[in-house]
């Protein structure tokens, strides 16, 4: 028996112990009842289950199963036998699914997230989960036993700081070890709100944050990165609210209603293991207390800094994928050797190594926008828009509409595509020739678009051209504006308006701002017209314009050393301020009301280098360009404004509040005066009591000396340096005339 001859083996080789040094048998088993054989844990890891697969009979068999194996060698090499599809004895059929075991549990875990839901043909959309999860969900008990449910958790006062009785807005600020909320104050000084008190408090050296932080999109959230994930605050007190684990996060973007979240991991250095995107569902992960996480992909397919992207009303999470946007660099170095055609040289349409993208559709290097649906994360329609030679995109703000363009290629024409969710019906198309570069900006209440275009060099200049759609438009109207062959530095909409701004101008010459609107001025036709353009010698040597949220006023900015700033208002053709004295700015935001702008000076995280640490802080200007605060701080790392949910109020009521603004202006003013005199008086109190206690302390000096009067005049023979009788006074008058006087030039 096989049991016997292993146990002989075994006695034989216990005899053998015999002979061996005493010294050395003292580190071996006494004898057989000392070991235990160990128990096999099987690694199922690496194995997957591939359902949902066509059913066909023997003599296609060998087909099906060589096209199967073909689709995921091309994620990573099978182990041996690693391929099983099983086969219905009885009618000789395949039974639709089958087993793949890879080498590496990463080419495991991304064949899940490249064909799970996959077209395979025009009837089979793949269903692939891991072997684990299998196994896992067959030693589930038969009979479902509900558990008890749980008490949903809700946070208090997400959106208490919007009933700020002064209408007030906050700001974070890093420096150090420290992270601090403050609220803006129109006086100047800020107001502490927060600063991790609660986490100081517990010791051990405990601090609130100890890496960047960000807001929300509308602000209900503060979320600190840590090295284990991310962390949610909330509420008046910034209680912790939710917990996320992601190891080794890099990145974090809400939706845009904060109800979802991505994040992003990155390999820091080889051995790391892949990257992953993940999305969070936040209300839930905070209402039942446990993360909830909707979908995970690797990075890999994407390329690092090709970002999700989410819909307005958070229906719609895509992302792009073309080799420009998984390699900017190496794609743009293909293209020139291609001689710019706009693809890849030799390329041809095939399934090739990495073929299989992780939204599980097969990837087109050509280019594709995949959408997914929120929060079912499948594929819609379960298949991407094409989009070949994808260069850029973006959604539109204010509704399910997106756009992308595409450079040349071959005998077709550049590109800007319009498509509509979730129709995928392409409502627009126009045609570019000749275009080296483009660049899509939405108006922020989605009513423009504007494709800043860069036509190739010729006759040695550039020409630039705008496109600029016109969405609400029947049709989506489309109008052209020819630049002159200078290049466009800068580009920006005005917020909630009709107008935009334009910085051109060539780098070694003062640039010029041309200020557009899309509406004629005088009659209100829908025609794009240029308003005014400041040129030589009005001319400002700037580079990145800023226009305030609620318009009219628009900063003209020199990012650069010797930083330069100008307020400058839009409807009176004139500059309100003007500063050329400010060391280099390197962060420049208005606050959500358009009262205050914030510049500030910071320095990379984990750098002590000096010259990062100059003049570190910030400063807060008013929009007409009054410097009210300035406050450095050492190891300043960065500032950020608390951002406000969109307005509730409807067209008609905005433009009610506007027109009863004088009313709210008189009760401001009083609060501002009123608060600025209590400063003064408490400013008063403290110099008074200042002042008393000088006082109080010259009196009991002054009492303890004349008590040794005395005593101080016997150790000065008899001089007393107080007695007026004891200084003799003289008064001396004497002329001053300065040089070059008339009557002493003869002397």
């Amino acid at each position: 028996m096989p049991g016997e001859d292993y146990d002989n083996d075994y006695g034989e080789q216990l005899d053998s112990l015999a002979t061996i040094d005493e010294e050395l048998k003292g580190y071996l088993s006494e004898g057989p009842t000392d070991w235990v054989e160990p128990v096999y844990e099987p690694d199922y890891s690496t194995a997957i289950v591939v359902d949902n697969l066509p059913k066909v009979p023997k003599d296609k068999y060998e087909k099906l199963l060589g096209y199967v194996r073909k689709i995921y060698q091309q994620i990573g090499p099978l182990a041996e036998d690693g391929l099983q599809m099983p086969v219905d004895d009885a009618t000789g059929m395949t039974q639709g699914y089958a087993f793949i075991n890879f080498f590496a549990r990463d080419s495991a875990e991304k064949a899940i997230a490249a064909t799970n839901n996959w077209n395979f043909d025009k009837a089979h959309a793949l269903k692939v989960n891991s072997y684990v999860d299998l196994v896992r969900t067959m030693a589930h008990p038969e009979t479902y036993t509900p558990q008890p449910a749980r008490p949903l958790t809700t946070v208090p006062g997400l959106y208490a700081w919007l009933k700020d009785a002064q209408f007030r807005d906050q700001f974070v600020v890093r420096h150090g070890r420290d992270t601090e909320v403050f609220w803006a104050e129109a006086g100047g000084t800020p107001e502490l709100v927060y600063g991790g008190e609660r986490e100081k408090a517990a010791g051990q050296g405990r601090f609130w944050c100890d890496q960047y932080v960000a807001w929300s999109k509308t602000g209900a959230y503060l979320l600190t990165y840590h090295r284990q994930g991310v962390a949610l605050w909330g509420g008046p007190n910034f209680e912790k609210v939710a917990r996320l684990a992601h190891h080794g996060v890099a990145l974090a973007h809400f939706s845009n209603t904060d109800r979802y979240l991505v994040t992003y991991s990155y390999p820091q250095v080889p051995g790391d293991g892949p990257g992953h995107v993940v999305v969070w569902d936040v209300e839930r992960s905070i209402s039942v207390q446990q993360q909830v996480a909707l979908r995970s992909w690797p990075v890999e397919p994407y390329g690092k800094g090709n970002y999700f992207k989410w819909s307005h009303d958070d229906k719609y999470i895509a992302v792009g994928k073309s080799a420009y946007l998984r390699n900017p660099q190496a794609a743009q170095a293909a293209m020139d050797e291609s001689g710019g055609g706009g693809g890849l040289p030799g390329h041809q349409k095939q399934v090739s190594m990495g073929g299989v993208g992780g939204d599980g559709v097969m990837d087109d290097v050509e280019g594709q926008i995949s959408v997914f649906e929120v929060p079912s994360m499948e594929l819609l329609d379960r298949k991407s828009i094409r989009a070949e030679g994808l260069r850029g995109w973006d959604w539109c703000p204010k509704s399910n509409l997106l756009a992308y363009w595409a450079p040349e290629k071959q005998q077709q024409p550049a590109r800007v595509v319009l498509v509509e969710l979730p129709s995928k019906k392409e409502v627009r198309r126009k045609p570019l020739f000749h275009v080296e570069d483009c660049a899509l900006t939405w108006q922020n209440e989605g009513e423009y678009l504007c494709a800043k275009v860069t036509h190739k060099k010729r006759q040695s200049k550039k020409k630039v051209s705008l496109e600029l759609f016109r969405i609400k438009e029947a049709g989506i109207a489309l109008e052209m504006v020819e630049l002159d062959p200078t290049p466009v530095q800068d580009f920006a909409w005005e917020p909630a308006g009709h107008r935009f701004a334009l910085l051109h101008g060539e780098d070694a010459h003062p640039f010029t701002v041309s200020f557009y609107s899309m509406l004629q001025p005088v009659t209100g036709q829908k025609e794009v017209t240029l308003l005014h353009r400041l040129e030589s010698p009005k001319a400002r040597t700037v580079n990145k314009l800023l226009w305030s949220p609620n318009g009219s006023i628009i900063v003209l900015a020199n990012l650069t050393e010797g930083s330069t700033l100008e307020f400058y208002d839009v409807d009176t053709q004139s500059s309100l301020a003007k500063r050329d004295d400010l060391s280099r700015i390197d962060y420049l935001k208005w606050d959500p009301s358009g009262r205050y702008l914030t510049d500030a000076i910071q320095q990379p995280m984990g750098n002590s280098y000096y010259k990062y640490s100059y003049d570190n802080g910030f400063r807060v200007w008013t929009f007409q360009g009054t410097l009210i605060a300035h406050i450095e701080k050492p190891q300043f790392y960065m500032f950020q404004w608390r951002p406000r949910p969109p307005s509730l109020l409807t067209a008609e009521q905005q433009r009610k509040v506007k027109k009863d603004l004088r009313k709210y202006e008189r009760r401001f003013d009083k609060e501002d005066r009123e608060k600025e005199m209590n400063k003064k008086r408490e400013e008063w109190r403290r110099k008074g009591a200042r002042r008393a206690e000088f006082r109080s302390f010259y009196a009991r000096r002054r009492e303890e000396m004349m008590a040794r009067k005395e005593e101080l005049i016997a150790l000065q023979k008899g001089y007393d340096d107080e007695d007026p009788d004891n200084y003799e006074v003289r008064v001396v008058t004497r002329r001053m005339v300065p040089l070059g006087e008339p009557e002493m030039a003869g002397q």
